[in-house]
């Protein structure tokens, strides 16, 4: 399990630039725990956005962000919402957000690469 604790020293700055680009495509996965979250919180509107992956077994990988209704992956999260007349985004599932989101970024250097600026002063 990814620690849900951002990098010392990060402060988000509702930049958007984690969700805006989703390039970071091996990271685009719901656990098994964010699977059991949303069903467990009716959350039917997120698991349409999942795309289980049979892997073998009873085991599988949810592929998240994939278009209902093209069955394509997104190019930006569709939770993502620009606050009106602002240069700043929220998130509209922040309080049952996957693991992933909760442990962006993984690093200083993971900030930087994906346009974060959450280590800015």
């Amino acid at each position: 399990m990814v620690s849900d604790m951002p990098p010392i020293g990060f402060k988000c700055k509702q930049c958007g630039n984690c969700c805006l680009n989703l390039y970071d495509a091996f990271s685009t996965c719901a656990t098994d725990e964010d699977i059991r979250m949303w069903d467990s919180n009716g959350r039917d509107d997120i698991l349409d956005w999942v795309d289980p992956i049979h892997v073998g077994g009873n085991e599988y990988v949810f592929d998240i962000w994939i278009s209902p209704a093209t069955g394509e992956d997104v190019t930006r999260c569709p939770w993502l919402r620009k606050l009106p007349n602002k240069d700043k985004y929220i998130c509209r599932i922040q309080d049952v957000k996957p693991e992933h989101c909760r442990a962006y970024p993984r690093s200083r250097k993971h900030a930087l690469k994906t346009g974060c600026r959450g280590f800015e002063n």
